[in-house]
């Protein structure tokens, strides 16, 4: 099933030639994403697609560029620079401009911005009289460590996947839309569940982000075959207990070298079982690539911590890119590529269970 955005037919949007982003588009996506040699988890189709309804999705085509736009917060940014052959300064000048004018039109004056923008797409660009500021980073990991987690750093991580093996029968399958999907979304309801327990009074927008991390996860596990997803779910049970779905994970191809963890959700209370679930998934699925990358962190400091405990060999580096003029403080671009330092572990916050 396909699922898009329904538009007005006097919706701004569409006079300013956008439109929302539909299975039909996929490969005409491809054929622009193909070209990256470092490609960000951020820059797949089905990425864009699955969240199309939740960040109100947009796309067009400007002097041979793929251009992706976002409203859902009421004004019109970039998710991703221009990605394209040829002049791309050119396709970004363009690109602000049906930024400036619909924002200048809604009372939103100095918002257009590119977001989610990588060191190989920043090269594309003439920088003076830009401004660059650091976005986060995708966390890469070396694919054969993951599968084995050997060695004196991950130990704790080799741990509590052992312990989930010492205290659960378990079954493992491949993601099958048809067979899978109702437990899948029962199991994510649950997860959700938990996590607004355990965040409870956190600020209103972690919530908001999870409620919509959840609608692209349903379409997701809806449109897995279509997308060119693949899955692994685990079922378990305790010696006398009944079978239960009690974790699933997405994933995907991204360029030649790595491999993209979507999705990883598990029932919390169950110990050991995200370093497990995640582990295998490498394992059956991945272990053809030499680099697996978990995403970024969302700027949250307890999972910025989790990614790190789990000794990152690469982080991919994002920043947003917007004319200087419109900002009061200039970042320059060297401190923006400088070194990142592991991140503390938060005081008195439990960390979350998942890579991803």
């Amino acid at each position: 099933m396909e699922e898009t955005v329904t538009y007005m037919d006097d919706d701004p949007l569409l006079g300013l030639g956008l439109r929302p982003v539909s299975l039909a588009d996929q490969a005409k996506f491809n054929a622009y994403l193909a070209s990256l040699r470092n490609p960000l988890s951020d820059y797949t189709f089905s990425q864009l697609f699955a969240w199309g309804n939740s960040l109100r999705i947009l796309w067009t085509e400007l002097h041979g560029h793929l251009c992706v736009f976002a409203n859902g917060t009421g004004d019109l940014t970039m998710l991703m620079p221009p990605v394209g052959e040829g002049s791309s300064d050119r396709a970004l000048a363009a690109a602000f401009q049906v930024m400036d004018a619909y924002n200048d039109a809604h009372q939103a004056h100095g918002h257009s911005r590119v977001e989610y923008v990588s060191e190989e797409l920043l090269g594309r660009f003439e920088r003076p009289g830009m401004l660059i500021e650091p976005m986060g980073s995708d966390y890469l990991y070396d694919v054969a460590r993951m599968i084995d987690l050997a060695g004196g750093d991950l130990a704790s991580k080799r741990q509590l996947k052992n312990r989930f093996l010492r205290n659960y029968q378990y079954q493992v399958e491949i993601y099958d839309a048809a067979k899978h999907r109702e437990a899948c979304l029962r199991l994510l309801q649950l997860w959700k569940g938990q996590q607004d327990t355990q965040h409870e009074g956190l600020h209103p927008t972690v919530a908001m982000k999870r409620q919509k991390e959840t609608l692209a996860c349903e379409l997701t596990l809806e449109c897995a075959g279509q997308l060119g997803v693949k899955g692994l779910v685990v079922y378990t049970r305790t010696k006398e207990g009944p079978w239960a779905m009690s974790g699933f994970t997405l994933g995907e191809g991204l360029g030649t070298q790595q491999s993209s963890i979507l999705i990883e959700k598990t029932d919390l209370s169950i110990r050991g079982l995200p370093q497990f679930i995640f582990s295998e998934f490498c394992r059956v699925c991945w272990s053809d690539r030499p680099m697996v990358n978990a995403g970024d962190d969302w700027g949250l400091e307890t999972l910025a911590w989790t990614k790190m405990s789990y000794r990152p060999v690469r982080l991919l580096r994002k920043f947003t890119l917007q004319p200087a003029s419109r900002t009061v403080v200039q970042v320059p671009v060297e401190a923006c590529l400088g070194a990142v330092t592991r991140p503390a572990r938060p005081a008195g916050q439990r960390v979350a269970p998942a890579v991803a």
